[in-house]
């Protein structure tokens, strides 16, 4: 009987001790379970960097859109005062007034263009087409000062070419013309044509496109623009290395991995 009772009383001794390993063998296990629980915050952390590559990428495509915008203006500027320069000189080299000095049987045909009649409508005219490409060439404050030089070359040669359809004007020139053939007459009556229209709307082109660079021109990016971007986005590729910036490399013919290999220093890859 004592000895049943011995057991007894080891049986209710030892329970406690099992009940407490028990409890703690659980503890461990919660608490392992938490540990292992932690790395499922990465997918936040993973969300919060593709935002911010996403912020980046919208921050980079924002100065792209300004500069290819400016570009179009750009051109459209220079298309423009090409255009007008073109007419104001095609115009000028026009006959703009015809006439006939003496009377029968002894007459002389005789002719004037518009570069006759106003040298200045050709010299504003070239000087137009200098400054269309020179506002390729100039950028900011220099660009400015070129579309002033534009808009005062178009009022000029507009205004030149209006002053010149005077048949008056042109009626004393082709009697000087005459005269200059051993031609003795006065002035002789002159018959008109309407070129000089032409050379008006050639120099209000030109104004229009000096009014736009004067304006706008600050803000177009210059000629050297076009390198500076390929070379900023080479950089990038350089740093970030991002999937994105790599298929960019690739349509400019380029190998990322040899300007990984220059920029870190290990040797790129055989091809």
């Amino acid at each position: 009987m004592s000895t049943d009772a011995e057991r007894a009383d080891q049986e209710a001794g030892t329970r406690p001790a099992a009940t407490s390993s028990t409890q703690s063998e659980q503890a461990v296990a919660v608490s392992s379970s938490g540990t292992e629980q932690q790395p499922a915050a990465t997918p936040s952390t993973t969300q919060a960097e593709q935002a911010v590559a996403v912020s980046s990428s919208s921050i980079d495509q924002q100065p792209a859109a300004v500069s290819t915008s400016g570009r179009r203006e750009l051109t459209a500027t220079v298309l423009l005062a090409l255009l007008g320069g073109i007419l104001a000189w095609a115009a000028a080299g026009r006959v703009w007034a015809d006439g006939t000095a003496g009377e029968a049987p002894s007459t002389l045909g005789v002719s004037a263009t518009g570069n006759d009649l106003s040298a200045a409508v050709t010299t504003l005219a070239l000087t137009a087409l200098a400054g269309a490409l020179a506002l390729l060439a100039t950028r900011r404050l220099a660009r400015r000062l070129v579309g002033a030089l534009l808009v005062a070359v178009g009022v000029g040669a507009a205004v030149s070419a209006i002053g010149a359809r005077g048949a008056g004007h042109a009626a004393h020139v082709l009697g000087e013309k005459a005269a200059a053939k051993h031609f003795a007459t006065g002035a002789v009556a002159a018959h008109t044509a309407s070129w000089w229209l032409l050379a008006v709307a050639g120099g209000v082109l030109v104004a229009l496109a000096g009014v736009a660079a004067l304006l706008r021109g600050a803000a177009w990016p210059g000629m050297s623009s076009r390198y500076e971007n390929a070379a900023s986005k080479q950089e990038r590729v350089a740093d970030t290395g991002t999937a994105r910036d790599l298929w960019d490399a690739l349509d400019r013919g380029e190998d990322p991995t040899e300007r990984e290999a220059a920029v870190t220093g290990t040797p790129g890859a055989d091809h």
